[in-house]
């Protein structure tokens, strides 16, 4: 088993579905570091501990469905649901997240870059209507470290790049396979920025920041067309022959428009 998958899946099933910080003590460094969107939490004990323990608290027995891995021995990447009951909302929920990791090549991980999908986790906890949770990977923790290919990183980067995140097929992005609704981010005037990326053979992950204007998408969002906006992603893809499909990604769409909502709420108090 790969010493970066074996320490993966002690992070997932040992610490994340039990709750147990001893054991992220032992699978963490001390400066461990992890980004979400424009949040940084730098320090296992500082900040990624007190971030965690909230959502632990918030939802009790909160649980934890892997549903793709990858590594290539170096950098890995995984595409995930947590899933529980909200105290506040009495209600359950279910959402998706993609994570990319970096380790010491020893015994700790480093860092982790993540998007969740909390927009989903909303709306779920308002209709008091939890979404289904896809299955488990089969055989993922086992599979052997793949090489990365600098070639399909590229053609993700160039992909990325030229505003395709965005204009993905249906059921790509989000919760979009599951949902009611498509409720997804449109931009103009997209400038893309690849923050990370790693592969392993034909799989690639990413994280990914768009500047541009906000043109719709977002019901919640209404009336605040042609605001200038920044969303952040991350997420797994496979490329084939230069082409990149089966694309599972997740936004910061909530997170977007808290940005958006609280901007407007300032310009309209100066």
């Amino acid at each position: 088993m790969d010493p970066l998958a074996k320490i993966l899946q002690r992070y997932c099933f040992a610490y994340t579905a039990v709750h147990d910080f001893s054991v992220a003590d032992k699978v963490m460094a001390d400066d461990y570091t992890f980004y979400m969107g424009e949040a940084v939490f730098k320090g296992r004990e500082e900040a990624y501990k007190p971030a965690a323990d909230r959502q632990f608290k918030a939802y009790p027995g909160l649980e934890f469905t892997v549903h793709d891995f990858f590594t290539n021995g170096d950098r890995c990447a995984m595409f995930f649901s947590e899933h529980g009951y909200s105290l506040q909302a009495q209600a359950k929920t279910a959402w998706h997240g993609v994570s990319l990791y970096r380790w010491n090549g020893v015994d700790k991980l480093t860092e982790c870059r993540i998007e969740q999908d909390y927009y989903a986790r909303r709306r779920q906890l308002d209709a008091k209507k939890a979404d289904v949770i896809a299955p488990p990977g089969c055989g993922i923790w086992a599979a052997p470290a793949v090489p990365a290919s600098p070639a399909n990183e590229a053609a993700v980067t160039k992909w990325l790049q030229g505003g395709g995140l965005l204009r993905a097929a249906i059921g790509s992005l989000d919760d979009e396979r599951v949902a009611p609704s498509i409720d997804r981010v449109i931009f103009d005037d997209q400038k893309v920025t690849v923050v990370d990326i790693l592969s392993a053979g034909p799989k690639v992950a990413f994280q990914v920041r768009t500047d541009g204007v906000y043109a719709g998408g977002l019901p919640t969002l209404a009336g605040h067309e042609g605001t200038k906006a920044t969303v952040y992603a991350t997420g797994i893809c496979e490329v084939s022959d230069g082409v990149v499909g089966n694309v599972h990604a997740v936004t910061d769409r909530y997170t977007l428009e808290r940005r958006i909502l609280s901007a407007a709420k300032a310009k309209a108090n100066a």
